[in-house]
């Protein structure tokens, strides 16, 4: 299920903006796969359950929160505005790069 380095991130970033809406047991399942990197038998044997039920509490965890980003959209929005705030911050340098070149 944890194919790359990417999914592992997006999961990370949805769980800090709908982690709270998970029950305790599937936040804690997804912080240990997601965030701290342990696989399925691991996380399994440290909650004493079948690595199946792991399993299934990581893919229904991971459907409902993709189903809060596509209805809320959060993680979007400040992607987006992080990335309008560093086109700023970055016009903002280019303009003082200009005075300074021009003697201010």
């Amino acid at each position: 299920m944890k194919d790359n380095l990417a999914e592992a991130k997006r999961f990370s970033e949805l769980l800090d903006y709908y982690g709270r809406f998970l029950t305790p047991a599937q936040q804690q399942i997804m912080s240990d796969y997601y965030l701290c990197d342990l696989s399925l038998s691991e996380i399994s044997e440290n909650r004493t359950v079948s690595r199946s039920a792991v399993l299934d509490s990581i893919k229904t965890a991971s459907k409902k929160l993709l189903s809060y980003e596509e209805k809320l959209g959060l993680a979007k929005l400040f992607e987006e505005t992080k990335n309008k705030a560093s086109k700023t911050q970055l016009q903002i340098i280019e303009e003082l790069e200009g005075k300074i070149k021009n003697g201010i």
